[in-house]
């Protein structure tokens, strides 16, 4: 916008000063003005009167003068503002079409089409970009003979009060960009068009627009602006309405909508209440709370179709994304990978599939690809693994302090990783847990935010005492596991031991080691109902007995929580190319 407003100051300066210098030399540059718009009396008749004066007495332009009349756009063009209008003829298209859009689509996709802003005369060699008021980018050239977006002018140059006008064979085709094409009945896509719009705002710019006369005490407009938002574009970094923007956007159809919605819906039940266990200070179970969600449904809505939204849209300018630029209905993509604006990376087998049996339609901005079946693998977005980095100190419950003697400690490790080890340790952090009494064992509470209503398979990647000293002696780790959350009814569960694979785990103390624990089933999802989280109890388990064996320090990188269709998929699928972060 500033961009613009640049341009139109810039515009208004020139047109100033070069109004000065013909009446300064008007004498002497007569004949020169005269030869511009032709020598002849109707053309210098016309340069009285208004644009809207000339449109409505010339015969061949009786219908563009009516579509101007129904959209008030004849007051514009009769007003003192300077305008370029490309005027259709009659009989070189088909009003009947136009007839039937409404009022706002008339003038959008039309009148707006035809008219810019400043004057723009057809004169000696042309070839330049002109913004219309719709915002639209043509293509204004010729020499002698002149064209705008390839549609021939049959007569340049009516030179008129408040600009200039020229006659077309035809009108000037619309091109829509996305967002606009998300506006119209065209394609079966109004499902997913009505929600999009069900954010849009809409404010008149008093300070922009051209003040009318008072009509029964009330301020009317010759030229309204209006502000325009809608808070997906920011939301989703896809700035779908701008001309100077190239996106590609997946777009279902009714049908593929509906299957979505059904499909992400499953990941996402949620319940009225639920209770929510807290800790004290001391580290204790506190008493269960209750949590109330005000609106459980809308919750659901919000969520799901946020998901849907999310993989939806490609910035066509950046990475390997620039071959959408060129891929064609039928065709399929070769590319790396792809990153959708809110930074999803699908490597290239899954790229291909998302555009599979779609068909795509070219628009101002880019291109839109419609689809019957949204092919986009739900561990993406819609159900993806989670990794818990348990470094982050707001995951644990609580903190000891070993000043007040209290029985577990726990340290964030930062450190450059011994050579020697095997496997990565994510983000180079973990979390150390040891205790302040040499004879008891450290558990601690791990929180897990993010849970979905699905089965995952869960792990738990383990870190050996060595990590950063290579001379320091590293033990296998003796620990077992609990799960915590609510069930079905809302209610809170503990001591869920039955899912864990063994009893007591242990860890190969030569390497960064993931363990795997068990596969779990959240039966509802946590995801958007602020801060409350399950979570998981790990807990030292070595003895009298074997304390020799093993270390009662035990070190964590992170947890894991694996979709079950996802790990299940990775076993017959080994080597599937995924983002893993820095995982």
């Amino acid at each position: 916008m500033k961009k613009k407003s640049m341009i139109r100051l810039l515009t208004n300066k020139i047109t100033v000063i070069g109004y000065w210098i013909l009446v300064i030399g008007a004498t002497a540059a007569c004949s020169d003005w005269t030869d511009h718009y032709e020598a002849d009396n109707s053309i210098m008749e016309t340069q009285h009167q208004t644009l809207w004066e000339n449109i409505a007495s010339n015969p061949n332009l009786t219908v563009f003068k009516g579509l101007l009349q129904r959209t008030g756009y004849d007051e514009v063009l009769n007003s003192s503002q300077t305008f370029t209008v490309w005027a259709p003829a009659d009989g070189t298209y088909d009003p009947q079409t136009l007839s039937a859009l409404s009022d706002s689509r008339l003038v959008r996709e039309f009148v707006e089409n035809h008219v810019a802003r400043n004057n723009y005369p057809a004169s000696g060699l042309v070839d330049q970009m002109v913004y219309t008021i719709n915002e639209k980018r043509m293509h204004f050239k010729g020499n002698q003979q002149y064209a705008i977006q390839n549609i021939d002018i049959s007569k340049a140059n009516v030179s008129t009060r408040n600009g200039v006008m020229h006659v077309l064979n035809g009108k000037i085709p619309f091109m829509a960009n996305i967002y606009e094409s998300l506006n119209n009945n065209e394609l079966p896509i109004d499902s997913i068009a009505n929600y999009y719009h069900s954010f849009d705002e809409r404010e008149l710019n008093k300070y922009k627009s051209v003040q009318g006369p008072m009509v029964d005490g009330q301020v009317t407009y010759l030229d309204s602006i209006f502000d325009e938002r809608n808070d997906l574009y920011s939301y989703f970094y896809a700035y779908i309405n701008r001309e100077d923007s190239n996106y590609t956007m997946l777009v279902p159809t009714n049908d593929a909508w509906d299957k979505a919605q059904k499909r992400i819906g499953q990941y996402y039940h949620y319940l009225p209440s639920f209770e929510f266990q807290e800790f004290s200070e001391e580290g204790e179970l506190a008493k269960a709370t209750e949590v109330k969600i005000r609106d459980v449904d809308s919750l659901k809505v919000a969520t799901v179709n946020n998901m849907l939204f999310n993989d939806l849209f490609y910035n066509n300018n950046l990475y390997d994304n620039k071959k959408l630029n060129n891929l064609q209905t039928g065709q399929t993509l070769h590319a790396d990978s792809l990153y959708s604006t809110t930074r999803t990376k699908v490597y290239s087998e899954d790229a291909a599939q998302m555009f599979e049996g779609a068909v795509r339609y070219d628009k101002s901005n880019g291109a839109m690809w419609v689809t019957d079946s949204l092919h986009i693998q739900p561990w993406h977005t819609w159900n993806p693994e989670l990794i818990i980095q348990l470094e982050s100190t707001d995951l644990i419950p609580y903190t000891t302090n070993v000043y007040e003697n209290k029985p577990l400690l726990i340290n964030v490790i930062p450190g450059t990783q011994n050579p020697e080890v095997a496997g990565h340790v994510s983000n180079d952090w973990y979390v150390e847990l040891t205790s302040a009494s040499p004879s008891v064992n450290p558990s601690a509470d791990f929180y897990l935010p993010g849970v979905r209503s699905t089965t995952y398979s869960v792990y738990i990647v383990t870190v050996p005492a060595n990590i950063v000293n290579e001379n320091q002696e590293s033990k296998p780790y003796y620990f077992k596991v609990n799960m915590n959350c609510v069930d079905e009814m809302g209610k809170h569960q503990k001591e869920l031991k039955d899912w864990c694979v063994a009893q007591n785990y242990e860890c190969d103390p030569t390497r960064v080691d993931t363990v795997y624990l068990g596969d779990f089933t959240f039966p509802v999802a946590y995801v958007g109902t602020g801060q409350y989280y399950p979570y998981l109890n790990v807990a030292c388990g070595v003895t009298r007995k074997n304390k020799e064996l093993y270390d009662r320090t035990m070190r964590f990188d992170c947890i894991i929580l694996r979709p079950k269709e996802f790990d299940d998929f990775l076993k017959e699928h080994p080597d599937y190319k995924y983002d893993k972060g820095d995982y």
